[in-house]
């Protein structure tokens, strides 16, 4: 019996070595099988044209007037594309931006590129989610965006003394103004020529409030109010709202004291704003539930006329139709009677565009901004598309008749060039 299993074993040990059989079957076919791969990847690298557009993805923030267009098919994304030879899509959200940027950049799946604001800028660089451009950034490669934006505001992009990402600066000083209702200084018998202090202000939001400027014989108005929104612009409703007077209080600005940078918001200034608002509120010059409202609630109160004046995008946003009622109001003198003070905006920079590490092709995200410093990236951002927006007529750029105005802030966050 022992002889029998004996044999039996030697014969399972032959036909286990045998060839064609276990470990050299499965080695063959291993073989076999990356060899096919192998020349299947090669075939398909083959059959993949040069030109074939590299795929990107952009998150950012378009919450302007698309005039019904999806916002990844339309002709301003379909020009991007086709100049640079691009298949960009856009990941959109209008209304909780910030929201919807924590939600992705947590989810593991990251975009191309995204659109930041300082915070989350800052945020997303100290995370690790934003590759470090020091090493990428040169004139050779990109000599257009290194000649585009100054050395100033690659500064401002520094995080722990690197840069992640592009700083796209406001051509403006500041996108707001403070509007005054026409009819009401008219009703009132105001020259807004001759407002000049910040008690020559303090007077006319009083009459605004409390003799009736909309002639109904009603107590129902008020001189100011302001917004939450929920966006970075209105999250300090006080700023938004008081943008009129901040600098008069020599509040806008941060300083250098005794060679600390010491924010605006600690400065003695701030806090005779801060007390200036609080008389306002404490008169009942300010819309009472102010805090509660959002920005599309707070433009509709002020044209139906149920406050005076409204701190607002200069470029009217939302109320061109009352562009004809509307008095642009020059800031009050600085109560310290160092002279004239103006609108100030928080920061020069209105964006960043940062590049993850999920990216692929950070070089064709450099690329695309390069181009955006280029005469035609410039001419798109602020004329449009030829054929749409404006045409060439002997050797000059027209801007079409129904399209003046129209949608420039669309086609500059399509490409995310300010």
């Amino acid at each position: 019996m022992k002889k029998m299993w004996a044999w039996m074993l030697i014969v399972i040990l032959v036909l286990g070595m045998a060839p064609g059989c276990g470990q050299a079957e499965r080695e063959s076919s291993q073989a076999e099988r990356s060899q096919a791969e192998e020349s299947v990847g090669q075939q398909s690298e083959t059959e993949v044209p040069e030109d074939t557009p590299l795929a990107l993805t952009f998150l950012c923030q378009i919450n302007v007037d698309t005039e019904g267009y999806d916002v990844n098919d339309n002709p301003y994304i379909n020009y991007v594309r086709e100049a640079n030879n691009l298949d960009i899509t856009l990941i959109s959200e209008s209304a909780n931006y910030a929201s919807k940027v924590s939600t992705i950049m947590s989810s593991g799946e990251l975009p191309d590129y995204v659109q930041l604001t300082k915070a989350l800028y800052f945020q997303y660089a100290q995370g690790g989610l934003l590759l470090e451009l020091d090493g990428m950034l040169n004139e050779t490669d990109y000599p257009n965006l290194m000649s585009g934006v100054s050395e100033e505001y690659w500064g401002y992009s520094k995080v722990d003394g690197k840069i992640y990402g592009i700083p796209f600066v406001r051509y403006d000083t500041t996108p707001y103004l403070s509007y005054a209702r026409r009819d009401w200084l008219d009703n009132l018998g105001i020259d807004p020529t001759e407002l000049k202090t910040v008690d020559d202000y303090y007077n006319m939001l009083y009459a605004f409030t409390y003799q009736d400027p909309d002639g109904n014989g009603q107590d129902d108005t008020y001189g100011l109010s302001s917004c939450t929104g929920g966006t970075a612009r209105d999250s300090v409703a006080e700023r938004y709202m008081g943008m009129l007077f901040l600098d008069a209080f020599d509040a806008a600005n941060m300083k250098v004291i005794d060679g600390q940078v010491t924010p605006n918001y600690i400065l003695d200034g701030y806090k005779d704003y801060l007390a200036f608002l609080a008389k306002l509120y404490a008169d009942g010059i300010i819309v009472p539930d102010y805090i509660t409202k959002t920005q599309t609630q707070t433009e509709e109160e002020f044209r139906n006329g149920k406050y005076g004046v409204l701190n607002l995008f200069w470029s009217l946003s939302g109320l061109n139709e009352m562009r004809d009622n509307l008095y642009p109001l020059t800031p009050p003198e600085r109560v310290d009677g160092s002279g004239q003070s103006q609108y100030v905006y928080p920061t020069p920079v209105r964006h960043y565009i940062g590049i993850t590490t999920d990216c692929e092709h950070p070089e064709a995200v450099l690329k695309l901004y390069d181009w955006s410093e280029t005469d035609e990236g410039s001419v798109f951002v602020h004329a449009g598309v030829e054929g749409w927006d404006y045409d060439v007529t002997d050797g000059n750029l027209v801007i079409r008749e129904d399209r003046v105005g129209i949608n420039w802030a669309w086609r500059f966050i399509t490409l995310g060039h300010q």
